[in-house]
């Protein structure tokens, strides 16, 4: 019976190389395929912060610039001076209406005064002719006096009673004059605060704490109301934007631990946390929607949707180490 032919050993380090072949095979499967699950990582990041477009709210020529490219500026920090002189005088004429209107409401109050004491005389006029009709018309009955005595204290008894309806007519329209006069007052007033209003705004300050970016304005442009002059970084708001697939994202809560790297600052690791998941994207990019569009990643053919995460550095970085729109690169672990 013939025998098997001797099996030639398999050297030892062919057979350590086979499995450690098997074993790098079998990670990269569970990172690429269930990475996600332990550690979840995007460069697909950058710097945010909100920034304010300041516009005038008046038109006007600019008198002067305050501020430098890049500068540093505080709430209220003078930013910028349009010319006020037509508002000046715009306002200047203002307080001469409402001066006028406020003498107009004295003169026809005095006027109103007149018609007042006016009412009072006709007033006492009729009494007067009353009490000579009411002791005229029973001596006429017993015949002691005249018809005539009668029918001429009749006519100034009617005529007293047509002067006192006049003057209290008069009366009334001299009560509305004066309340015309009133209103026309508070009119001129409240343009003339409209005025000063606009004189006010001829001069632009900061609204925020933040950086002077992009400044380009000079002297003499003029300014239309509503078009941005300055731009301005917010410094009190700067966050971090992450885009992570949806699987990682959906299960991100607010509070959650991240670390963070800029490419401002590299090799350098900055701890923050979590404060928001986007709810919703734009599926495409059509510009002026107020969804974001966030472009998706190609794995094998299907390109996979990610959604913005909102960071924040947790203990906050100054705000002079941070650039609105510098890339940073986000590591979670899960």
């Amino acid at each position: 019976m013939a025998s098997d032919p001797p099996q030639t050993p398999v050297p030892p380090r062919k057979s350590r190389l086979r499995w450690w072949i098997v074993l790098f095979l079998c990670l990269g499967a569970v990172v690429y395929f269930g990475g996600d699950a332990v550690v979840a990582y995007t460069d697909d990041a950058y710097v945010q912060s909100d920034f304010v477009a300041i516009a005038p709210e008046v038109d006007g020529v600019v008198q002067s610039v305050s501020v430098t490219d890049n500068q540093s500026v505080k709430v209220g920090d003078r930013l910028l001076q349009l010319d006020p002189e037509s508002y000046r005088l715009a306002l200047a004429l203002k307080q001469d209406q409402v001066t006028a209107a406020v003498a107009d409401v004295d003169e026809k109050t005095g006027a109103a005064a007149v018609t007042v004491s006016q009412i009072d005389s006709a007033n006492a006029a009729l009494q007067l002719a009353q009490q000579e009709y009411n002791r005229i018309k029973p001596l006429v009955s017993d015949q002691a006096l005249s018809q005539e005595e009668l029918n001429r204290a009749t006519d100034v008894l009617r005529r007293a009673q047509d002067q006192l309806a006049e003057a209290r007519t008069q009366a009334d329209v001299a009560r509305r004059q004066v309340d015309l006069a009133k209103t026309a007052v508070e009119a001129a007033r409240a343009e003339q605060a409209i005025a000063a209003y606009a004189l006010s705004r001829t001069e632009i300050n900061a609204p925020v704490n933040g950086y002077v970016t992009n400044l380009t304005l000079r002297p003499g442009v003029y300014a239309r109301v509503g078009a941005p002059l300055i731009g301005i970084v917010d410094d009190s708001r700067f966050r971090v934007i992450a885009n992570f697939k949806e699987n990682v994202a959906a299960s991100l809560t607010p509070g959650k631990t991240v670390w963070i790297w800029l490419d401002s600052h590299p090799w350098r690791l900055f701890p923050g946390r979590v404060e928001s998941v986007g709810r919703g994207i734009s599926r495409n990019d059509t510009p002026g929607l107020l969804l974001p569009y966030v472009t998706p990643t190609t794995n094998w053919i299907r390109l996979l949707r990610r959604l913005p995460v909102t960071i924040v550095f947790d203990p906050p970085v100054p705000p002079s180490d941070l650039y609105m729109g510098a890339d940073a690169r986000v590591l979670i672990i899960r």
